[in-house]
């Protein structure tokens, strides 16, 4: 018995590794080719021609030859860089660092656009491959010898091409100024994998104009968010509620959600007199783990999608595109209608915050210029945790401790009272779930 099941292991291995080298395809996952595109509009299809012939690729060969014949030390260091994780894991590091130059743009939340242009394109570069079924360059020429492992998908179009054109596209709209980097970057993204000798030029170059033509559908769909709406509404002057001169994000209930129906579909009931809540934070001892909890979420912005990257990792999934694609999309457009839900509650109660509550309390760290209740951090917490116990239950506990630790956070800061915290947390963790199920029923 343990001789046959070492067998069927020592076949299952080799034959993985048959694929790895010829790049035929015949193992790799097409489940994608059924999923429904999220934001594009479905009466205008976008399709490819159809790839070059037998002939036409080898003399395609020749430019690869060219290529990899050119390939130093910097453009190995290049394509080894983009060839880390799926081809979305790349433009998920690169954007909260073009955020943090610019965060007014966070309030716009451009990783949602950004992500959901990744996986439209994604899904209808998975369809072109398995209508078209091109094999690698080395299975044309087998004394190809590529720089990295051959993925083990059809070769048209290139995945990594749809991915850095679609990301590009949609970063070069929210960051024109940073738009001929963005760009460089991905026709670099581009260029690795032929480089690599593990696409031909062809198909990048259809790649490309799948991934733009996607992001260019998404981006007409993001100048239409609700950003540009002005506010005419009354500003709370009730000092038994939160004022200020400058209310941060008070438009963003205004913008339109992904998938919830309405900003209020999860808004919580009216928050109680706070004065218990104030007696609890004046009482409240700090401790090391406190105060270190408290800064390390204030000043975390990307913690989920690090988890994610982890998980994808650890799970080894990282060379499913389209999964892992859907993964950051789901994450980020639940963050995005989070937002949306949580200001709609902000701006109805305008919830004061324990500073202004008690003008003699000193919170840890600044208070931020809207409303407490609920917590936007909470709620986050709570979403980005319903998400990720969706696509990874065996790590449901440490999710749960994330979201709970981050969630009392603000509290330990001093700029949330608990029961902001509680509120959002519940709330975060039912508009995920709803997030999710709409997604993935879809």
């Amino acid at each position: 018995m343990k001789q046959t099941i070492l067998s069927i292991v020592i076949t299952l291995v080799a034959i993985t590794a048959i694929a790895q080298t010829n790049g035929s395809g015949k193992l790799a996952n097409y489940e994608a080719v059924n999923w429904k595109i999220w934001l594009l509009d479905d009466s205008k299809p976008l399709t490819l021609v159809a790839p070059p012939s037998a002939t036409e690729s080898k003399a395609e060969l020749k430019t690869i030859r060219q290529s990899m014949g050119k390939l130093d030390e910097k453009k190995l260091t290049e394509v080894t860089y983009w060839n880390a994780g799926a081809p979305s894991y790349r433009w998920n590091q690169i954007l909260p660092k073009l955020v943090a130059q610019k965060q007014d743009v966070q309030l716009r939340f451009p990783a949602s656009w950004m992500n959901v242009a990744i996986y439209d394109a994604t899904i209808l570069a998975w369809k072109e491959k398995v209508k078209y079924k091109r094999n690698r360059p080395n299975v044309l020429d087998p004394s190809l010898r590529p720089a990295i492992n051959v993925p083990i998908t059809y070769s048209y179009p290139c995945e990594h091409s749809v991915t850095a054109a679609a990301a590009a596209t949609v970063l070069a709209y929210f960051f024109p100024e940073k738009a001929d980097s963005i760009l460089q970057m991905a026709r670099a993204a581009s260029q690795s994998r032929i480089d690599a000798g593990v696409q031909f030029p062809s198909d990048a170059e259809a790649g490309w104009k799948l991934g733009e033509q996607v992001a260019k559908q998404i981006i007409e769909k993001a100048k239409n968010d609700g950003s540009a709406t002005v506010y005419k509404g009354a500003i709370n002057k009730d000092p038994k509620k939160w004022t200020g001169s400058f209310p941060l994000g008070i438009t963003i209930a205004s913008f339109s959600p992904m998938v919830l129906h309405a900003p209020d579909q999860f808004r919580p009931s009216a928050p109680p007199d706070f004065e218990n809540d104030m007696k609890e934070l004046r009482a409240f001892k700090p401790t090391s783990k406190s105060r270190f909890l408290a800064y390390y979420w204030a000043n975390t912005a990307d913690a989920w999608t690090e988890v994610a990257n982890q998980k994808m990792f650890e799970y080894r999934i990282a060379d499913d595109a389209p999964t892992v694609a859907r993964i950051y999309t789901v994450l980020s457009v639940a963050y995005h209608d989070m937002a949306i839900a949580v200001f709609d509650a902000k701006y109805t109660y305008w919830g004061i915050r324990p500073s202004q509550y008690d003008t003699t309390y000193k919170p840890l760290i600044a208070t931020p210029p809207f409303p407490g209740y609920p917590s936007g951090h909470a709620a986050g917490a709570g979403t980005a945790c319903a998400v990720m116990e969706y696509f990874f239950p065996a790590d449901a506990k440490q999710f749960k401790q994330m979201a709970q630790d981050c969630a009392d956070s603000r509290f330990y800061a001093g700029i949330h009272f608990r029961t902001d915290n509680e509120t959002a947390l519940k709330m975060g963790n039912d508009l995920g779930k709803y997030i999710v199920d709409s997604w993935m029923k879809k």
